[in-house]
């Protein structure tokens, strides 16, 4: 699956990068069968990790908060890590979602699921238009907010930071491959996109042994403002 960057989006979040993970032969089932050590082991490094620091001091947190304020909204991905560590359990009726989620509660990381054979065509990492709409996960209409990081593919926008992912390209049930998005649109770097997904692909390693893992790659707006000689 190729993906690009626009120059927009170069314009617009200079420190943007996106990392990309493929997975096949990973089909989806409702509850994880190999998962629950890991899960643990990720809810106890939280709770060692946020007992003297919450999680809203970490600079990955800082970097999406700052983000997020910009709108007047606050990273959903904090308030997460705290249910965690009042007790809640990582899971999901989901396997991919719950590998997903327990990578994204570790590092921080904004992180979106989609079918890989929904999607079409190249993917466009771009920013919102004003008047531009998609459907949420779900299922109603949303406007996008303009400036906002989103991701297209040739029928549309698959998902954007502040609204997350669409329900065309949700995995579901019947899902047999993916394509996991890390979404970093300023203050995260290339290196720490690339170990979360790396940390994914772990986990989806445990409970899918035989699936087909591509190695994870960056695209960042640094890396495209150099090659088109645009002063960094």
């Amino acid at each position: 699956m190729e993906v690009v960057l626009s120059p927009q989006f170069g314009d617009r979040l200079p420190e943007g990068v996106f990392g990309v993970l493929i997975v096949r032969g990973c089909p989806n089932r409702p509850r994880a069968a190999a998962l629950a050590g890991p899960t643990r082991a990720v809810e106890t490094r939280l709770r060692a990790r946020h007992a003297t620091e919450p999680p809203d001091a970490n600079p990955v947190g800082r970097a999406y908060a700052a983000y997020f304020k910009r709108y007047g909204q606050r990273y959903p991905v904090i308030h997460q890590v705290k249910t965690i560590l009042g007790g809640r359990p990582i899971e999901s009726p989901s396997a991919l979602v719950q590998a997903m989620f327990a990578a994204e509660i570790d590092t921080l990381v904004l992180t979106s699921g989609h079918d890989l054979d929904a999607l079409r065509g190249p993917l466009l990492v771009d920013i919102g238009r004003d008047g531009e709409r998609y459907t949420k996960l779900n299922g109603k209409e949303h406007a996008i907010a303009p400036g906002d990081m989103v991701v297209r593919d040739a029928e549309g926008v698959i998902a954007s930071v502040l609204y997350g992912p669409d329900y065309r390209t949700r995995l579901h049930d019947a899902s047999q491959a993916a394509l996991f998005g890390a979404w970093c649109p300023a203050g995260v770097s290339a290196g720490v996109a690339r170990a979360h997904l790396e940390g994914l692909a772990a986990l989806i390693r445990v409970e899918w042994p035989e699936a087909a893992i591509e190695a994870p790659h960056t695209l960042s707006a640094r890396a495209l403002r150099s090659s088109s000689g645009t002063p960094p």
